[in-house]
């Protein structure tokens, strides 16, 4: 069935203008979603010998990035660059600020991450800027530095970047889920419960699946940044014990983003994994789909609601390993994309949602491309997607945009954060009776004339 976005888009087609075409399908928008680089940890556990005063990098204390971290997004930015302007020709050789947007949620790590990837694609002494035009010519500022804006808003309320905002409606799905056969059948597993007891005597303070994450991540970078006085501090610290832990917390990783292997997995008339890819994942992948129903529909306007659309060819969105594997798990293809199973993306992996035009058959289509972590090229993730075909990098916009219908929350996420899931369930019952009821009595009345 065609959507009547897909119509208006149709007639529309005929007018974009590009600048980089595969065969028939014309490149005409693209959508970033990276997360940010190598960072100290956010928080650690009780017992840990290296508490906040041992990161002094970046600012210094929990959660700021690294040099290495600025490092792997500068490099990103560079990639970046060569796609995008060097070999597709497709985003303007100096920076444009009606062409590119970026957005970042509101932590020190993904603004400087989205500062050093742009210093990357714009900020080189290359001959792309113009001094005294796009950075003042004096002695002091870097030559070739173009400052570029990045937008952001509260990290409480930012349902798109931020996993972890303010949502209760999102808390109590996820309290809900664990009461599920499938998750206590795990959490109470002989396996699991040795791991969690372990540590719960080795960190000096319950461990549970909802902490467990501060272990394992604090862990992971101190073997980066400490290792041997890890392992000489922490004595019960193996890389056996480790893998081990770690890899629980992959499991309920999977969980919590809503991926079960009960499917549907319905625990009091709710299914937790739709509920969860709906409240976490649901609003990124919308937003995206928004902006490019938004890009087909303006193509040939002029209002003034079309124009800053129209202009737009790249749209960033700067977060973390829970909002990319948030959005991936809405897909669907979280295991097909990243390794091993439940495993969070690396620093600086990164996202491209690419939009093309056939010039053909005028119909919209979209590619998806992941890069891994720095070091590693873009690879495509595509035909991980059900529904689209394994023997094309383009799948069928449509598809894309039923998936983004099935796992849109269901009110305005802000409204629905705030909402009780017990309430909310019963109004949609007696709503959708009320409304069963007046069609009935409509259907009847019709059938007097």
């Amino acid at each position: 069935m065609v959507s009547a976005i897909s119509i208006v888009a149709i007639f529309a087609l005929e007018g974009f203008v590009t600048t980089y075409s595969d065969g028939t399908k014309d490149l005409v928008f693209v959508q970033t979603l990276w997360r940010h680089g190598d960072r100290s940890p956010t928080k650690t556990f009780k017992t840990d010998p290296f508490q906040e005063d041992a990161w002094q990098f970046g600012g210094g204390g929990w959660g700021q990035l690294s040099p290495a971290g600025m490092k792997q997004h500068l490099n990103l930015g560079k990639m970046l660059r060569n796609r995008y302007v060097t070999n597709y020709n497709f985003l303007p050789n100096k920076y444009n600020a009606k062409q590119i947007y970026v957005r970042s949620t509101d932590v020190n790590r993904t603004i400087i991450s989205a500062m050093s990837n742009l210093l990357g694609q714009y900020g080189q002494n290359d001959n792309s800027s113009t001094p005294g035009l796009d950075y003042p010519d004096v002695d002091g500022w870097p030559a070739g530095y173009v400052p570029i804006a990045v937008h952001t808003v509260d990290d409480d309320t930012d349902h798109l970047g931020n996993m972890e905002s303010t949502c209760p409606f999102k808390d109590q799905v996820w309290e809900l889920a664990k009461t599920s056969d499938e998750v206590k059948s795990f959490v109470n597993s002989a396996d699991v419960q040795a791991v969690l007891g372990n540590l719960t005597n080795y960190c000096g303070q319950p461990v549970d699946i909802d902490n467990l994450w501060i272990i394992t991540n604090a862990l992971y970078i101190e073997q980066i940044y400490y290792n041997a006085t890890l392992r000489t501090k922490n004595n019960w610290f193996t890389d056996a014990f480790y893998a081990k832990a770690d890899a629980i917390n992959d499991q309920v990783q999977l969980f919590q983003n809503g991926i079960f292997k009960t499917v549907p997995n319905i625990v009091n008339g709710h299914d937790v994994g739709v509920l969860t890819r709906k409240v976490r994942g649901g609003p990124i992948l919308n937003d995206m789909v928004m902006h490019i129903n938004l890009k087909l529909m303006c193509q040939g306007q002029t209002t003034p609601n079309c124009t800053w659309i129209n202009n737009l060819k790249n749209y960033i969105y700067s977060a973390h390993d829970t909002t990319i594997y948030a959005f991936f798990s809405a897909l669907l293809i979280e295991e097909y994309a990243v390794k091993p199973s439940g495993g969070y993306p690396l620093y600086s992996a990164a996202v491209l949602l690419e939009l093309y035009i056939d010039s053909v058959d005028k119909k919209p289509y979209f590619k998806m491309v992941y890069h891994e972590q720095d070091g590693s090229g873009f690879k495509d993730v595509t035909m991980g997607i059900q529904g689209c075909p394994q023997n094309s990098s383009y799948c069928d916009l449509d598809i894309l945009r039923n998936f983004a219908n099935t796992i849109k929350p269901d009110q305005p996420i802000d409204q629905w954060c705030l909402t009780d899931l017990n309430k909310s369930s019963s109004f949609a019952t007696v709503s959708m009776l009320f409304i069963a009821a007046i069609l009935a009595i409509n259907n009847n009345f019709l059938g007097l004339f």
